[in-house]
């Protein structure tokens, strides 16, 4: 805020809206860059790539902003493939790292010639008999690995996967630990790294990389250690090792109050497991990461306008015309993100419920104090530059928002506001 106004890039977010409409996400190029650099300059001592995670933000401009950046990019689904592509990155520099898909969709991404990641037993075995020792692929293990080893030298086979260290639930909670565990699909349980290597062993497969992702939910200091020696101990029975992959999960502050992991910190922490590990091996091997959120997060806004105030006697509502058809967080993950009146910031605090305008329980924030909200101001929904427009749907029949990305102190909308023929296009009226 400058001079009772809220601006990026000296430009009055008001001018935007009264330029773009609302709702309206607005990201923030600056910010990305730093970001990108922040991340960069914590792992500077490790041969390292950033590969952003696409399904985070899925518009083509910021991929190809990323781009001009250094980065590559961490895919999910063949679309999101050739969205790099069309923008401009070489197939090396795009990670394939589907969940539970088709085997045509690994078979495609070879074919491209992207580098893919297998996380379940059933493709790797499928890419065996597909391939061989033809092409290399990754195998991406299950993050309830990095709880489960006490030192480097454990042997693998012989780890106690049922337990889970006490270190770990001193640093988080036992809950949010055991629900992250038990409902993730996610990755290849080391409980069956013995079938990993029957099948790596039977058609003689080049693993060049492993990959372990570790959710924001158990990310910390102490977790993120284990994490690497677990890893790393994993990694070095491979003899066509180049990389390791280390995921995104690192995250950013959303509530003042929250505690996030120190890039830093775990940097020094990875330089010293991967001196270590390369010294061990004989050979330096590349450090991949996938951020999404970290890069994009705090870029990111939503602006939407308050149309409706109303109170039930105990609740004063804000209703915004936006909901979770465009920014699904909250509601689905209960996940907080500041929300600022930017047109009254001098007005007297007071407490309110921020409501969405669909025919659900639609809570973008309870009990926040806003400067005193009027008909027409205008509230901005921070945070929102990762996983807000790319999680967003046509609930209740309502477009979904126009993007905006502020570059060199200019706004440029990067994409179209949707309208009613685009909520129809696909649609075949059939007569009766």
């Amino acid at each position: 805020m400058k001079n009772s106004q809220y601006n990026v890039q000296s430009l009055d977010l008001h001018d935007v809206c009264t330029k773009y409409g609302t709702p309206l996400y607005v990201y923030d190029a600056d910010v990305i860059k730093q970001q990108y650099e922040n991340f960069g300059r914590a792992f500077s001592g490790i041969d390292h790539t950033i590969m952003f995670a696409v399904k985070s933000c899925t518009s083509l401009s910021i991929m190809k902003y990323l781009r001009t950046l250094g980065a590559g990019i961490d895919t999910v689904s063949i679309p999101e493939v050739k969205m790099g592509i069309k923008v401009g990155f070489k197939p090396e520099k795009i990670v394939f790292t589907p969940n539970v898909v088709a085997f045509d969709e690994i078979r495609e991404a070879v074919e491209l010639g992207v580098p893919v990641n297998i996380e379940n037993l059933q493709n790797l075995e499928a890419f065996g008999k597909k391939y061989k020792d033809t092409c290399p692929v990754c195998i991406r293990l299950n993050p309830n690995m990095i709880s489960q080893i006490e030192s480097k030298k454990a042997d693998v086979n012989s780890l106690d996967f049922a337990s889970v260290n006490k270190e770990h639930y001193d640093a988080v909670s036992k809950e949010r630990v055991a629900d992250w565990h038990n409902q993730s699909k996610f990755g290849i349980s080391l409980t069956q790294f013995d079938k990993v290597m029957d099948i790596v062993e039977k058609y003689r497969l080049r693993i060049n990389g492993i990959h372990l992702h570790s959710s924001h939910v158990i990310l910390n200091d102490a977790v993120f250690k284990k994490g690497v020696q677990t890893v790393f101990e994993i990694a070095g029975r491979f003899d066509h090792l180049e990389y390791v992959d280390f995921g995104g999960g690192i995250m950013v502050k959303h509530h003042p109050d929250a505690t996030v992991i120190a890039l830093d910190t775990i940097g020094k922490i990875l330089k010293t497991e991967y001196d270590k590990f390369c010294d061990s091996i004989g050979k330096k091997i590349k450090i991949w990461f996938e951020p999404g959120r970290y890069l994009l997060s705090e870029s990111g806004f939503l602006l939407a306008r308050a149309v409706v105030l109303k109170t039930n006697g105990f609740i004063n509502f804000v209703g915004a015309n936006t909901g979770f058809n465009h920014l699904l967080r909250p509601m689905m993950y209960d996940a907080y993100h500041e929300i600022i009146n930017i047109t009254n910031p001098e007005g007297k605090p007071e407490k309110y419920n921020i409501v969405g305008n669909l025919c659900e329980i639609d809570n973008i924030g309870t009990n926040r104090m806003l400067n005193r909200v009027r008909p027409d101001d205008i509230i901005m929904i921070k945070n929102a530059g990762a996983y807000g427009f790319s999680m967003s749907s046509n609930y209740n029949t309502r477009p979904k928002p126009a993007e905006v990305l502020i570059v060199n102190g200019k706004a440029r909308l990067i994409r179209r506001r949707e309208n009613f023929d685009d909520l129809i296009r696909n649609q075949i009226e059939l007569d009766f």
